[in-house]
């Protein structure tokens, strides 16, 4: 699990230094999908993706009292992500595209889509 929590931070902290809303505003809002194991490719948990124009990028994974967030900042670069963990200062980047309603983020051979939310 706790390799599963920092593969999505990696895929999230880079979608922060390499996504900034004024280079692609479209990023900007909550983005539902789930984690997939990185062995295996089956869905995990899941996770919403929340980007803010100030450049906060908050991941809320798991669900109900289980929640937890891990906060984060981002910014884009092209087709990247870069993000920066708040609490760690763990640097991480991804590529990433979005396709009408759907996030596509790609982190070390793994796609994980992602539907806005509404």
């Amino acid at each position: 699990m706790k390799n599963q929590i920092k593969q999505v931070f990696v895929i999230l902290c880079c979608m922060f230094l390499s996504c900034n809303a004024q280079e692609n505003p479209k990023i900007i809002g909550k983005w539902d999908g789930s984690l997939k194991d990185a062995k295996t490719g089956k869905l995990v948990e899941k996770i919403i993706l929340e980007f803010t124009k100030d450049g906060q990028f908050l991941q809320h994974l798991g669900e109900g009292k289980m929640q937890h967030t891990i906060i984060s900042s981002y910014k884009i670069e092209k087709d990247k992500i870069l993000t920066v963990e708040k609490e760690s200062q763990e640097k991480s980047e991804c590529n990433y595209t979005i396709k009408k309603d759907t996030l596509t983020l790609s982190y070390d051979g793994i796609s994980n889509q992602y539907i806005k939310l509404k």
